[in-house]
């Protein structure tokens, strides 16, 4: 059967593909770079090339010298030839490994393109993998998120996604909604023939897909934190020393430090890796009031921004009298910290309060270890298990809408509502995607992937 896509993909299988080429390493000057062919042609293309490439060895790498379309030598390359179907793409592919020279990679795509390749566009390796049955949508996301990550656990969640831990998880709902509809259909089948409905089995049937649906949209929050990273807001009054105590966990200068009030007025941010959680920090205006416009659009900002925040450090300065009480929000974890505890007289921090000072790095290492521990705690119920992004969960809340209002009394709109939870589920998988949607996760791709 032929998959088409927007673009004009087709599926190489149903024999309808051009064959594209890509460097498939990151521009510019390296050691090596890897240069990819996929497609009908690439037999064709191999033998006009690089002619010591011998296709029908699959899987076994040979230097080969790959020349131009005049037959100058060009570089001489480690070819690794895949024929279908056993390959990434479904297709048959050419992997060429040569030196990482700019000139040398836009020579070798310049000699395939001669030969009668074309360009491949941003992810259509990955599209061509999900047209041919390689790999599902969820799995083809995954390896843009893999390819992209910058902490060990967003490389563990990429690779637990790639592997099938989500894709499995979804398939366990669309099955318990297949199952669904099936009782549901089946019953007005015998309802036309005067046999009631078994809405016992109907009944359970939701509940399994409905418990199913739950838990996964429970990973929503933390896979969020871990994509984007979690949001840790360091806030506290004017000169409370929270922009020291920002470039401290920085490790670099980021804030100005300055000993009189307002020196912050928006918000400053750098992205840290805590405990391998990525953390985006915050170094926000002092709360309190003043007559400055300036200063007050930055405490807005401050206000808002710890409102909304995964975590909060709270600094009150040891010198300025008894902590007050922060407020608490609800999935929010709170950090309260005595900071310039170097100006304390000797006495022990209020309860729930930890002293610290940049200035004599006391308690410093603390605060660090705790935050790790804090920010890692708000994203280890994920477990071994992949957890869902904006796309999964938006499509997940259309089938939990769909059933929440599912009345097994009124079979008729009962098959309907499973219908569209199925179908919602499905398009997750890339059993029904929409074309624009394609297009647009696979536009987020590196060309060459």
């Amino acid at each position: 059967m032929e998959k088409v896509f927007s673009s004009g993909l087709s599926s190489v299988l149903s024999g309808g593909a051009d064959t594209i080429v890509a460097c498939a390493t990151p521009a510019g000057r390296g050691g090596l770079a890897v240069v990819r062919v996929s497609g009908p042609a690439t037999r064709a293309l191999a033998a006009a090339v690089c002619p010591e490439v011998v296709m029908d060895q699959g899987w076994r790498a040979r230097l080969a010298a790959i020349r131009d379309a005049d037959g100058a030598l060009i570089d001489h390359a480690v070819a690794l030839p895949l024929p279908a179907p056993r390959t990434f793409t479904g297709e048959d592919m050419l992997e060429l490994t040569v030196h990482g020279s700019p000139f040398i990679v836009a020579a070798v795509v310049d000699a395939f393109r001669a030969a009668g390749a074309r360009p491949a566009e941003p992810g259509e390796f990955t599209r061509r993998a999900l047209a041919n049955d390689k790999l599902d949508l969820v799995q083809a996301e995954a390896i843009n998120e893999l390819a992209s990550a910058e902490t060990a656990a967003q490389a563990r969640m990429a690779q637990a996604q790639l592997d099938g831990a989500l894709s499995r998880r979804f398939n366990e709902l669309k099955e318990e909604l297949v199952e669904l509809l099936a009782v549901l259909e089946g019953g007005l089948d015998f309802v036309a023939q005067e046999v009631a409905l078994d809405e016992d089995a109907a009944r359970a049937r939701r509940e399994g897909a409905w418990e199913r649906l739950q838990a996964l949209l429970a990973t929503a929050a933390p896979g969020r934190r871990i994509r984007d990273g979690v949001r840790v807001v360091i806030a506290g009054p004017p000169n409370s020393g929270k922009s020291t105590l920002f470039n401290a966990l920085a490790s670099e200068e980021r804030a100005i430090v300055s000993p009189h009030p307002g020196t912050t007025r928006d918000l400053v941010e750098v992205v840290l890796e805590m405990g391998g959680v990525p953390v985006v920090l915050q170094d926000t205006a002092g709360i309190g009031d003043t007559d400055d416009p300036v200063e007050r659009e930055g405490v807005r900002r401050a206000r808002g921004a710890t409102a909304t925040a995964d975590a909060v450090v709270w600094l009150w300065p040891a010198d300025g009298g008894r902590a007050p009480d922060v407020p608490e929000v609800t999935g929010q974890v709170a950090l309260r910290l005595r900071s310039k505890w170097d100006l304390a007289a000797a006495r022990a921090p209020e309860d729930g309060w930890m002293p610290v000072s940049c200035h004599s790095g006391e308690g410093l290492e603390l605060v660090r270890r705790t935050l790790a521990e804090a920010v890692a705690e708000d994203v280890a119920d994920l477990g071994g298990n992949a957890a869902i992004a904006e796309r999964h969960r938006t499509a997940l809340e259309r089938a939990a809408a769909e059933l929440e209002g599912l009345r097994v009394d009124e079979p008729e709109l009962a098959a309907e509502a499973a219908r569209n939870a199925l179908d919602a589920v499905r398009e997750l998988l890339g059993e029904v995607a929409a074309e624009d949607v394609l297009d647009r996760i696979f536009g987020r791709f590196c060309i060459g992937k």
